[in-house]
């Protein structure tokens, strides 16, 4: 990071949210500078873009965070992966795109005051966001997947051209269990299973450097490899960084930290923005003592319910490190065919309501306006899977083919907490989700694993197993919950920790224009700032956060 150079704005982070912002702000504002610094590498290499899921294990690519210990999960700690280079987490991401339900983002709205986040207006945005072209199976296909949008943004959205055959299978069994079809879960209302589109284009992932940031324009400036320290202040005026290393670089306009739900929250608490007590208890000298701080941290936890199949009912083997694998990306690097093109490219999946929570104690137990949210007719309390591949190391023995399903929590209630372990900057936060710390967690969670249960009991389904992988020995309240905290992870959709809200919520830490109480000239754009997270996977929340804040950052520049 070269000493005393000066931009209009610089921005901390490359991903979803950084890219889409830098990019957006420097063609809204082609007159003014735009320095938009990443700590990870380039990530030039193209394999990980054919990966798809097995790119998550990639130590190049990934921080490699870890959560403190889990007092509900028997002490253990969580892998707390985090995306490292241009892209952030959309190098490591499953790629799936969710909007999400059109009852949160009015929520939202109404909570941090700001009609941008209404989803009248953030259906709009998501359609400035994607490039969809419309889906109009001809064949069985077309009884679960039916889109009718066409828009025309820098993120390719797709399902895959060819289906892996098993998937039908899966279909089929979520038929025979009672679960609706849902043919667009991207309407709005994500209620029911069908297909989850990639953010993929012709087969190779698309990520936020590969939708943003490749091609460039004249006044944005992208620098890997600059880890930032601390946010320099003058007063309460932020000015600009400091670098590990010592080296400055100023603002003349703004900062503005994207750097992620975790992240983030450790740059203000070093630069001195954050609970006193915090601050003082690591000798930084307090700038703002802002409560909030790295409070609020919410995350979506998942277990995996697996059985090995019978032979011949999937497609090739393609695990990390397997010769089908090396073979498989040698044929798609060449001309774009072989299983890559097509396997783990169509992801079934649902998002769930239940009635056996609305009747649980644990869900009475809420405040009213929790639970009247939560029983809005677009509103799932979690999310269903399967279909994937194995994501750890295969068991011993010859190689086999799996059913992976998943139970993902919707609406946590369980609250961590990102703080400080010291005051160095190359050193990690302390990351404590507490999850599974409140009883309606549990009680989702039990339910959901019961539900797959039964699931992978049906015809269609329990005629393609050949035995248990890793499952519950019963369906009992005691096996489930006991297999539960054995095997529960987080699906690394982290957010929350630097809310958005208004002046009369003490522990907001921006307001609706994104910017930090308290200090001027200081912004965050991350999904830090959600007040809950939303019941999706978030890669596409991440990129509206930028474009909105973009937005609202250039009508301002533009008119003042």
């Amino acid at each position: 990071m070269p000493d005393t150079q000066t931009y209009d704005f610089i921005i901390v982070g490359a991903g979803p949210s950084g890219a889409s912002l830098s990019s957006r702000l420097a063609s809204y504002l082609p007159h003014l500078s735009i320095l938009l610094l990443e700590a990870g590498p380039p990530s030039a290499s193209p394999a990980y873009l054919y990966d798809r899921y097995t790119a998550l294990k990639s130590p190049d690519l990934n921080y490699a965070y870890e959560t403190a210990p889990q007092e509900h999960l028997h002490g253990r700690r969580v892998d707390y992966s985090r995306g490292k280079g241009l892209g952030g987490t959309s190098l490591i991401n499953f790629a799936l795109w969710n909007r999400g339900a059109r009852d949160d983002w009015d929520e939202i709205a109404h909570l941090v005051g700001s009609e941008e986040f209404k989803w009248t207006n953030v259906k709009e945005t998501f359609d400035g966001i994607e490039n969809v072209q419309p889906t109009r199976y001809t064949d069985i296909k077309a009884r679960y997947v039916s889109v009718e949008r066409e828009t025309h943004g820098p993120v390719h959205v797709q399902y895959a051209p060819r289906w892996e055959s098993f998937v039908l299978d899966l279909l089929r069994g979520i038929e025979e269990y009672g679960w609706e079809v849902n043919r667009d879960l991207n309407s709005g209302d994500p209620v029911g299973v069908g297909l989850g589109p990639a953010t993929a284009r012709e087969g190779v992932k698309v990520t936020a450097r590969t939708a943003y940031l490749d091609g460039g324009l004249g006044n944005l400036h992208v620098r890997t490899g600059g880890q930032v320290a601390r946010v320099v202040f003058e007063g309460k005026r932020a000015v600009g960084l400091e670098s590990v290393d010592g080296e400055q670089i100023f603002a003349r306009k703004e900062v503005i930290l994207s750097a992620g739900a975790l992240d983030t929250p450790k740059l203000l608490l070093l630069s001195g923005v954050g609970p006193k007590e915090d601050l003082e208890a690591f000798n930084i000298s307090v700038v703002h003592d802002l409560p909030g701080v790295g409070k609020n941290l919410q995350d979506h936890c998942h277990f995996p319910i697996s059985a090995v199949l019978k032979e011949g009912i999937r497609e090739p083997n393609l695990q990390p490190g397997s010769d089908v694998l090396a073979t498989a990306r040698l044929d798609f690097a060449a001309d774009g065919t072989g299983p890559l093109s097509y396997v783990n490219g169509s992801y079934v999946m649902g998002f769930l309501k239940d009635s056996v929570v609305y009747e649980s104690k644990e869900f009475k137990s809420l405040d009213a306006r929790t639970q009247a949210h939560l029983q809005k007719a677009t509103v799932p309390l979690w999310e269903f899977g399967t279909g994937l591949p194995l994501l750890g190391p295969p068991p011993p023995g010859p190689p086999r083919q799996y059913l992976v399903n998943i139970g993902v929590l919707m609406n946590p209630q369980s609250r961590g907490v990102v703080t400080l372990q010291n005051s160095d900057p190359k050193e990690p936060a302390l990351f404590d989700p507490r999850l599974m710390s409140h009883p309606y967690d549990e009680k989702v969670l039990k339910t959901a694993a019961k539900r797959i249960l039964a699931f992978m009991k049906t015809p269609a389904i329990a005629t393609t197993i050949d035995k248990p992988a890793n499952m519950p020995p019963s369906d009992s309240d005691e096996d489930v919950l006991a297999f539960v905290k054995l095997n529960l992870k987080s699906t690394w959709h982290m957010s929350g920790t630097c809310k958005m809200g208004g002046e009369e919520d003490e522990m907001a830490v921006v307001n609706a224009k994104f910017e930090v109480r308290g200090v001027e000239r200081l912004k965050v754009v991350d999904l830090s700032v959600l007040p809950f997270l939303v019941n999706a996977h978030p890669v596409a929340a991440a990129y509206l956060v930028g474009e909105l804040a973009a937005k609202s950052i250039a009508e301002c520049y533009g008119t003042c």
